[in-house]
């Protein structure tokens, strides 16, 4: 680029020599004005010669000669050098860098993103498919009325006489509406800070606002207006730089939110003294939502699909009630929800940072509480608008430090031998069968209770020493009879080939796995895996979640199996002799009896939710019930809704499909044991 701006300036100073020399010149061979010099110079560069007025004598015709020679080469050189300097990739990439610095300052209340790699390329790829679902709804949300006038006059567009004509209208409307309308989706108020160039370049040609420069200095999280952000997410690779790019975050701004990713569980709480309101290490977050999959797998996938499938219709939303909201005071069963939006409330953040799950329709709504609310996607943006007056569009933040809780493991005071193992496990039957030996089964063991029914299968003799030492059943030995398993290996053959002996053992097993690299979540789908964990798909999902929805990260944390608070959120299979069978959830009365409340029920046979389902709701057989309730209440629970038998399901799986394993052939097996034997 400075070549560029070299060869710009050397060619610009010859036009003005030139041009200079042709007025002097005329002025003295052909005894022109100085008007006429300019006149006669500047048509015979540029070669229009309008021959009104010309060299009159033989050496200012020479001369003219050598002036169109000496000035089009001159003129061809100033011209392509103008060219490179305006339109070069360079300089458009300059203009192009410019305007996004121009953008970034003019933000508030956006975030940023600090670091490189897998996890933020798999948090950029969530925000970048997000904007486009949200981008979809907000433009449904603005036709809606149109649409709803067009089918009081033109009648249903699937059925009524004019629905060529309403399909018309409605892409009309969306060609004017992205022309004049603007809509900020997250991917607007994102800036993200990395050293690497490539890497920066990358994500600007896919839209995102970087910043070049190290996040652990003041000057680039200074450009990245962290004075002005609502929160900052720190995913570096390194633990030391995360942690000295939180001190500077917090150095800069004490009110700021701030996200942490740490690589070493040891060093969150570091972190936290350090300023971090939130620290999540990848692995062990990726243990517990495989913990998740596997023990709670119907709880597990309704909020999997409120929170990260963005391609499902309800999603989950905060919904604040600041001072000056006209929700103050009314009761929720008079907002008319569920009639007006198909919405519901599972949980209020109450005003002293507590929840309350599952709140009845008699609740009444006080002022600065945040209402967790599920809707259909286009509906969301009215029901913001609707619970909180128009001039409100910000969002306040909590910014209080969640303290990172010491859990020790548990351990039973009875402690038995591998061969004892042996002997108990022969009369278990729908246990749990967890099999590995890496850090994401390491983290995942280390949160279970050994009183409940585990086997747990490894490799690795001084990890099984350590698992029986807690009073674990540990062996080396086959799921058969279990009613679920969870797998995760490093070498990805012995995952494979693990899934598929799993599988063709027992078609009723529930399979849960890790993926370490994307191209084996297929791979691991066709061995006969029910569900594919990948952790940094996992982590991504909820550093973005803890950094732009912090409200619902936390009841996310507050419902799903808290020791701390004695609250869980389990899953209560309805088979075809369960008592419950025909009653509506008002006649159970759950809340009453159980301080209990249903937040979700997946439908028989199907992977379809009825969100917070209202009162009236008519339980069917083979449903099964989200249920947030006291730890202290669920067995009982569970003994009535299987009419006192306090039995397990027959399976976990959503649907037995026997041809799940069909598709690999033996040469296909046998290359994956040449692997395995290789490695």
């Amino acid at each position: 680029m400075n070549d560029v701006r070299r060869q710009f300036r050397a060619a610009a100073i010859l036009i003005l020599i030139i041009v200079h020399i042709g007025i002097a010149g005329y002025m003295v061979f052909e005894g022109k004005t100085l008007f006429e010099a300019i006149y006669l110079t500047i048509i015979t560069l540029t070669t229009i010669g309008y021959g009104d007025v010309v060299p009159t004598t033989e050496i200012g015709r020479v001369f003219t000669l050598g002036l169109v020679f000496a000035g089009l080469g001159a003129l061809a050189f100033f011209l392509s050098s103008s060219f490179a300097l305006l339109f070069s990739p360079e300089a458009m990439a300059r203009r192009r860098n410019f305007r996004l610095r121009q953008k970034i300052d003019r933000l508030t209340n956006h975030y940023i993103l600090c670091g490189t790699g897998e996890l933020v390329d798999k948090t950029i790829g969530y925000v970048l498919h997000g904007a486009e679902i949200r981008r979809a709804q907000l433009q449904d949300a603005s036709y809606r009325p149109f649409e709803l006038l067009l089918q009081r006059i033109l009648g249903h567009p699937k059925s009524g006489r004019f629905a060529a004509l309403q399909q018309f209208v409605r892409r009309l409307f969306l060609l004017f509406h992205n022309i004049f309308v603007e809509h900020t989706t997250l991917l607007d108020l994102i800036v993200v800070i990395t050293e690497d160039a490539e890497y920066a370049e990358r994500l600007r040609s896919a839209g995102i606002l970087v910043i070049d420069g190290d996040p652990t200095d003041d000057d680039s999280q200074l450009a990245a207006g962290v004075t002005r952000a609502q929160a900052i997410m720190v995913m570096l690779n390194q633990d030391t730089e995360s942690l000295l790019t939180v001190l500077t975050a917090r150095n800069l701004d004490p009110r700021l939110y701030i996200t942490a990713a740490a690589v070493e569980e040891e060093l969150k709480q570091k972190m936290i003294k350090a300023g971090a309101n939130v620290v999540l290490a990848p692995y062990e977050v990726a243990s517990q939502f495989l913990n998740s999959a596997t023990l709670r797998p119907a709880v597990n996938d309704y909020f999997n699909s409120i929170l990260f499938d963005q391609e499902i219709n309800h999603q989950i939303t905060q919904l604040e009630l600041e001072d000056d909201s006209p929700w103050i005071g009314k009761r929720i069963g008079d907002l008319g929800l569920r009639e007006k939006y198909d919405a519901g409330i599972i949980g209020i953040r109450l005003e002293n940072g507590d929840f309350a799950h599952a709140p009845g329709g008699g609740r009444v709504l006080c002022e600065y509480e945040i209402l967790l609310g599920v809707a259909p996607g286009p509906m969301i943006p009215v029901l913001q608008n609707v619970c909180r007056p128009a001039k409100r569009k910000d969002i306040r933040f909590t910014t209080f430090q969640r303290l990172v809780q010491s859990r020790d493991s548990k351990s039973l005071d009875k402690i038995m031998s591998l061969p004892e193992c042996i002997t108990t496990i022969a009369g278990m039957s729908k246990h749990f069968v967890i099999c590995g030996n890496d850090h994401i089964i390491q983290s995942a063991v280390r949160f279970l209770d050994p009183a409940r029914p585990f086997v747990l299968l490894t490799s690795d003799e001084s990890l099984a020493q350590k698992w029986l030492q807690r009073g674990f059943c540990v062996i080396h030995g086959n799921p058969t009879r279990a009613q679920a398993i969870m797998i995760s290996m490093q070498d990805k053959a012995a995952a494979v080939l693990t899934v598929l002996s799993a599988r063709s053992i027992s078609k009723s097993l529930l399979i849960s796995v890790t993926a370490t690299t994307d191209d084996m979540i297929d791979k691991l789908k066709r061995s006969g895996a029910d569900r594919v964990v990948s952790p940094f798909h996992v982590a991504a999902q909820f550093v973005l979640l803890s950094t732009t929805r912090p409200e619902i990260a936390n009841f996310l944390q507050h419902v799903l199996y808290n020791e701390i608070t004695g609250i869980e959120t389990a899953e209560l299979y309805m088979e075809d002799d369960s008592p419950w069978i025909g009653s509506t959830i008002r006649d159970l009365a759950l809340s009453m009896r159980y301080r209990a409340g249903v937040v979700g029920i997946r439908q028989s046979h199907s992977a379809n939710f009825e969100y917070a389902p209202p009162l009236d709701y008519v339980i069917q057989p083979y449903e099964v019930l989200i249920v947030i309730t006291p730890m202290q209440y669920f067995d009982e629970m569970r003994s009535k809704a299987t009419g006192e038998k306090n039995k397990r399901p027959t399976t976990l799986r959503l649907n037995i499909d026997t041809s799940a394993t069909g598709v690999w052939s033996r040469d296909m097996i046998r290359e994956l044991i040449s692997q395995q034997e290789g490695g």
